[in-house]
């Protein structure tokens, strides 16, 4: 089967939240100044998966998640007071049993957030 360029480029506009499978072990976060993608992220409820959070600017930033990592099991990984810290160009992993629901995230620092980094986190 021949793909052609308009449906190579239909697939690619659909963006990385719709190549995702909520069935995947690992999922990564890419983070940067001012967004996180996928958008939303999707995960299966019960199953293990690895989140996997890439800060891919030069400047600090967090994920801020209290419900959902409250809610998750957190078998791994570094999740204080939920949230994940994350310095300039640093990659942090945090494995989970993710509970069902629908949940928001964001980023904490000055005005982040109005400017694009948050999320939501849904749960099946």
């Amino acid at each position: 089967m021949r793909i052609t360029p308009l449906l190579a480029a239909a697939a690619l506009s659909l963006g990385p939240s719709a190549l995702a499978s909520p069935q995947s072990g690992v999922q990564t976060v890419q983070v940067w100044s001012y967004g996180f993608a996928p958008r939303p992220i999707y995960l299966a409820a019960g199953r293990p998966v690895t989140l996997t959070f890439v800060n891919r600017s030069g400047s600090s930033h967090d994920f801020v998640a209290r419900r959902f990592f409250a809610n998750a099991t957190i078998t791994s990984g570094r999740v204080e007071n939920g949230e994940v810290d994350l310095r300039p160009h640093e990659t942090v992993s945090v494995t989970l049993v993710p509970r069902a629901g629908t949940y928001h995230a964001h980023c904490s620092h000055f005005f982040h957030k109005p400017l694009g980094m948050s999320d939501t986190i849904i749960v099946r």
